[in-house]
């Protein structure tokens, strides 16, 4: 695969790695005309994939916790747009950790990171809803998983480099939060989790949704601070002093989004457990 190659989308679920399942769910999130009918019945046929979704719905950043008890009731509580997330989101990545290694695994925890913080600081920040911004920091960046689900042996070479994006560019000819938006876009997602995904590098770049984009783009950055990782690739760039300035992120309410987070995760350990 060169830089000139182009990754179709739409081919995505004929690759012969995938189960059926997977290709089921693809499916019914690519189709626009679908139901939340269609998307219950899909998910019912995997037992791990109900017991994970039910335990995310019931956690802190839904409001609702402990009264999610069915994948129907879900998506009238939550939302079917915020479910098809969720879904496609810990669907995924319960599908790389079949034949996972470390950095897979490291790779969803760091989404998971992404997601808490981002809840945290969406607290301090008006306009922001946290279970939006929870879902948009778990799929923040499934333009990764897209990329070794398409070439694993070739994404396993790179995923831990310092240049990431450039690598990407060089053999797949598109960088994951591209490709992630893309993905998302395909599986008619809400445009914040879109905006989220493309420019959670960029997040200047953004002219919508610019405040989820800022606090997503902010909590990577930050989890590379708090729970550094050789697979992250949440750089602190001049973008991150800015969105600090402009959403009045004080040293305090760092240390505060800190403990916070440091909590959450270990309280949730089974929520965010290996695949």
């Amino acid at each position: 695969m060169t830089a000139s190659t182009k990754i179709n989308l739409n081919k995505i679920k004929d690759l012969p790695t995938l189960p059926d399942i997977f290709r089921e769910l693809l499916d019914v999130l690519q189709d626009e005309n679908s139901t939340f009918n269609d998307l219950a019945r899909v998910i019912k046929h995997d037992q791990s994939l109900v017991e994970k979704i039910l335990r995310v719905a019931n956690s802190p950043y839904f409001g609702i916790p402990g009264n999610v008890r069915s994948i129907e009731q879900a998506i009238m509580l939550l939302g079917y747009d915020l479910v098809k997330g969720l879904c496609l989101g810990t669907s995924i990545f319960k599908l790389l950790g079949k034949h996972s290694r470390k950095s897979v695994n490291n790779l969803w925890k760091h989404s998971n990171e992404v997601a808490v913080i981002g809840s945290k600081i969406s607290e301090h920040v008006a306009d922001v809803e946290a279970s939006e911004v929870f879902v948009a920091g778990l799929l923040h960046d499934i333009g990764r998983v897209v990329l070794l689900t398409i070439d694993r042996d070739r994404y396993l070479q790179i995923i831990d480099s310092d240049d990431l994006i450039i690598q990407e560019l060089d053999y797949f000819g598109i960088h994951h939060p591209s490709i992630g938006a893309e993905f998302l876009k395909r599986a008619f997602l809400p445009e914040p989790l879109i905006y989220a995904v493309r420019y959670h590098h960029t997040p200047s770049k953004a002219d919508s949704y610019k405040k989820v984009v800022a606090v997503v783009s902010f909590a990577e950055a930050l989890s590379r601070n708090f729970f550094p990782k050789f697979e992250d690739d949440g750089y602190w760039t001049e973008e991150h002093d800015a969105i600090m300035l402009e959403l009045d992120l004080t040293e305090e309410k760092l240390s505060n989004i800190r403990e916070q987070s440091t909590e959450d995760l270990s309280q949730m350990s089974s929520i965010l457990s290996e695949l």
